[in-house]
C-alpha cells in the first residue's frame, strides 16, 4: 500500500466510526418512529450526551460503559457497532479503490446491513423505510454499473426472493409457524441486487452456517437470536469472496 492509500484508509476509517455511531442511531429510532434529530440520551436516565461523550468507541472508553449521571450500564452494541462500520468501509475501500462507483455500492450496502443489524438486535425488526430507500439507491448505482452485473444483480433478486418465499411458505405449512420473518425475504431481494444470482445463495449458506455455530457455542441461549446479523456477516464475506470461494469450489469438484 502506498502512503497515499494508507492515509485515505485512516481518513475512512474514522469517518467510518462517526457513521457507524449515526446508524446506531438510525437503527435505533427508525423502528419506534423518533426523530434523527437531537443529541443521543441515556436510555435510562435521560441525560443527553455531552459532546465528549459522543466521540464513537472513545466516549463510551471514557465513561468506562457507564451513564456519567444514573451509573445505568451502556450496551457494548455501540461501539462493536462502530467499529464493524469503521473497519468493513476502510477494508472495503482498500480492495475497491480503483473502482469507485462499485467502492460507493459497497459502502451503501454496508450501511444498510449495520443499521437494519442494529434494528434487528433491539426490536427482530427490519425496518421497511430503510429497505426501500437503501433498495432505491443500490438498484440506481446497478443502473450505473456494467449492464452484466446489473443483469446479475435482478437475477440475484428475483432468485433470492423466489427461494426464500418458497420456504417461508414451505415452512409455514409444515411447522405451521412461521420459518422466515419478512423482513429477512425483502432484505433479500436487495442482498441479490448486490451480490447477483452467482453469489447470493451462498450468503445464505454462510447465514445459516454462522447461526449453527452461534447455538452450538451457547446451546443454553433462550431469548430470541435474530438472523439479521448473520445474514449481514455472511453477505458481506460473500460479497468480497463469493465468486473465489465458487471458483475453488468448482476446480476441487471438476
Amino acid at each position: 500500500m502506498t502512503l497515499e492509500l494508507w492515509l485515505w484508509t485512516i481518513y475512512i476509517f474514522i469517518i467510518g466510526l462517526f457513521l457507524g455511531s449515526f446508524f446506531n442511531v438510525v437503527g435505533i429510532r427508525i423502528p419506534q418512529k423518533e426523530s434523527l434529530l437531537g443529541r443521543s440520551k441515556c436510555p435510562s436516565c435521560g441525560k443527553t450526551l455531552g459532546i465528549w461523550e459522543l466521540i464513537p468507541v472513545i466516549g463510551y472508553i471514557l465513561l468506562q460503559g457507564k451513564c456519567k449521571k444514573c451509573g445505568s450500564t451502556i450496551s457494548i452494541r455501540y461501539p462493536i457497532m462502530e467499529f464493524i462500520t469503521a473497519i468493513a468501509l476502510s477494508f472495503s475501500f482498500v480492495i475497491l479503490h480503483d473502482d469507485m462507483l462499485e467502492y460507493i455500492v459497497a459502502a451503501v450496502f454496508i450501511s444498510l446491513l449495520v443499521i437494519v443489524t442494529v434494528s434487528d438486535l433491539y426490536y427482530q425488526i427490519v425496518p421497511d423505510s430503510i429497505l426501500l430507500i437503501f433498495g432505491v439507491l443500490l438498484l440506481i448505482l446497478r443502473i450505473l454499473s456494467p449492464l452484466a452485473t446489473l443483469i446479475a444483480g435482478l437475477s440475484g433478486s428475483v432468485l433470492a426472493f423466489l427461494f426464500l418465499f418458497v420456504i417461508s411458505i414451505y415452512g409455514k405449512k409444515r411447522f405451521d409457524k412461521e420459518a422466515l420473518g419478512g423482513g429477512d425475504i425483502k432484505l433479500y431481494l436487495i442482498i441479490g441486487l448486490v451480490l447477483g444470482y452467482e453469489t447470493v445463495l451462498l450468503s445464505l449458506t454462510f447465514a445459516a452456517l454462522l447461526g449453527l455455530l452461534y447455538y452450538a457455542l451457547f446451546p443454553k441461549q433462550k431469548e430470541y437470536i435474530p438472523f439479521v446479523p448473520f445474514i449481514a456477516f455472511g453477505s458481506i464475506i460473500v460479497y468480497f469472496y463469493g465468486s473465489l470461494l465458487v471458483n475453488w469450489y468448482l476446480n476441487v469438484l471438476y
